[in-house]
C-alpha cells in the first residue's frame, strides 16, 4: 500500500500542495514549523479520521483563510492510494460553521468522499491504513489506559470494517447507559424498575462487548509473537516483552465473543450497586487496560526511559508488521523526527525496519546530520520551508 499524491488546501500551514510521492523512503526535512509534521497529520487524518494533534477538527482550517462566494473557510485534504484491490481517491473536506450573523463559530463540519462519490466516516477508516511514530508515543506506555486502548482500536479498525461500525455503536451504547445511570443518581428518575429498564442496554452493550473483546484478545495474542522479539533485538536484552491484557472483570478464560458477552453481562449485574452510586458504567472494553512487562518487571510502572523507549518503537513497529500479516500489504509508516530520539543501536533497527521491500515510509527530520551518506543518496529528499516543499 501506498500514497502516490497528496493535495491540500488552506490544511494547517499550507494554503496550497499538491505533492507526488514515491513508493518507497521519502525523508522530508527542515526547521520547526516548517510544516513537515502536517504532512503526515493529514495522512493520519485520511486513515482514521482523526488528527494525533489536535481534538476540534476546525484547527485544521488554516487560521487565515478565506471562504469563497458567502461559504465559510474550509480545509481539504485529498490522496490518490495504490493497495492490492486497486486504486482508490480519498478526500475529506472541513469546514468551519457560522452563526446566524455569519460569525464563525467553535464548530465544523466534516465531509467525507471516496472515489468522488459521498461517503460515511466510518467507510473511511481501513482505505488507507497507516502507522504514526513520533516521540510523544512515549504516552502509550507510561501514560493512562485510555493512550493503549485507543492503540488496540485504531490498529484494528483500520484492519476490519465491522471492529470500527462495532467500536462506534459500543461507545454509544455506553454513553446512553451512562446517562441513564446519572439520572439515577442524581434522582431525576424513580428507581423503581432499574433492572427492567437496564435489561436493554445491557444486553446491547454485552453483544458488542463481547465481540471487541474477542477481536481485541485475538490481536494482543498476534502482537506478541512480533512484539515481543522485536523489544529484544532493539535493547539488546534476552528477555522478550510481554503485552497482557487486563480487562475490567474477569474472563475467566474465556476468549470467544459469544461467551465474552455473557461474562460481561453477568459482570454489569454484579455491579449494578456501584454503578447506580457512581452514575457509571464500571466494566466493558471502555475500562480495559494493557501492561508491558519483561520478566516480572511492568515497564509501564518501574521501567527506565531507554526500556520505555525501546516499548514504544517494538509496539510501533509491531503494529506495522500485525497489519502486514493480517492485510498481505505493509502500511504507511509515518515517522515524525523520532531519530533524535534514539540512541544508535534503536536508530540501526528502525532504519532497517523501514527499508523493507513495499514499505512506503515518510520520514521528517530537522536536519541531515543524523544520516550516513549512503542512506541519503538511496532515498527521496524533500526540504520543506514555511509551508512549501522543494526537491532537495
Amino acid at each position: 500500500m501506498n500514497v502516490t499524491q497528496l493535495s491540500l488546501r488552506d490544511f494547517r500551514n499550507y494554503q496550497r500542495l499538491d505533492l507526488r510521492l514515491t513508493p518507497e523512503l521519502t525523508l522530508l526535512y527542515g526547521p520547526n514549523a516548517a510544516g513537515k509534521t502536517t504532512i503526515l497529520e493529514a495522512l493520519f487524518f485520511l486513515a482514521t479520521t482523526r488528527s494525533p494533534r489536535v481534538s476540534a477538527d476546525r484547527e485544521l482550517v488554516r487560521w487565515d483563510a478565506v471562504g469563497e462566494a458567502g461559504v465559510p473557510p474550509f480545509a481539504r485534504v485529498a490522496a490518490e492510494v495504490y493497495r492490492l484491490p486497486g486504486k482508490v481517491r480519498l478526500e475529506v473536506l472541513v469546514q468551519r460553521r457560522t452563526d446566524d450573523d455569519g460569525q464563525l463559530t467553535a464548530l465544523s463540519s466534516k465531509l467525507v468522499r471516496i472515489d468522488k462519490r459521498p461517503a460515511r466516516a466510518l467507510d473511511l477508516v481501513g482505505q488507507l491504513r497507516v502507522v504514526l511514530f513520533t516521540p510523544a508515543d512515549l504516552i502509550l506506555v507510561d501514560g493512562p489506559p485510555l493512550e493503549r486502548r485507543r492503540y488496540l482500536d485504531i490498529t484494528l479498525s483500520q484492519l476490519d470494517p465491522h471492529y470500527v461500525r462495532t467500536l462506534a455503536q459500543y461507545q454509544k451504547i455506553a454513553q446512553q447507559r451512562n446517562s441513564l445511570l446519572r439520572g439515577w443518581r442524581e434522582r431525576r428518575r424513580p428507581l423503581r424498575g432499574v433492572d427492567d429498564e437496564l435489561a436493554f442496554w445491557d444486553q446491547e452493550l454485552s453483544a458488542t462487548g463481547g465481540y471487541l473483546l474477542a477481536e481485541r484478545l485475538r490481536a494482543v495474542a498476534e502482537l506478541n509473537a512480533l512484539v515481543g522479539p522485536l523489544y529484544q533485538a532493539i535493547s539488546g536484552g534476552t528477555t522478550p516483552l510481554t503485552i497482557d491484557y487486563l480487562p475490567s472483570h474477569d474472563l475467566l478464560g474465556v476468549v470467544d465473543a459469544g461467551g465474552l458477552a455473557t461474562g460481561l453481562g453477568q459482570a454489569l449485574r454484579a455491579q449494578r450497586r456501584d454503578e447506580l452510586a457512581r452514575g457509571q458504567t464500571l466494566v466493558g472494553p471502555h475500562r480495559d487496560d494493557l501492561a508491558f512487562t519483561v520478566g516480572t518487571i511492568n515497564l509501564g510502572r518501574y521501567g527506565s526511559r531507554g526500556q520505555q523507549r525501546s516499548v514504544a518503537l517494538a509496539l510501533k513497529l509491531g503494529e506495522a508488521a500485525f497489519m502486514r500479516q493480517r492485510a498481505g500489504d505493509a502500511p504507511v509508516l509515518l515517522l515524525d523526527d523520532v531519530l533524535s530520539e534514539l540512541d544508535a543501536q534503536r536508530r540501526i533497527h528502525l532504519l532497517e525496519a523501514i527499508q523493507r521491500p513495499g514499505q512506503q515510509t515518510l520520514l521528517s527530520a530537522t536536519d541531515l546530520s543524523a544520516f550516513e551518506t549512503n542512506f541519503l543518496t538511496a532515498i527521496t529528499r524533500l526540504r520543506v520551508e514555511d509551508g512549501r516543499v522543494y526537491p532537495a
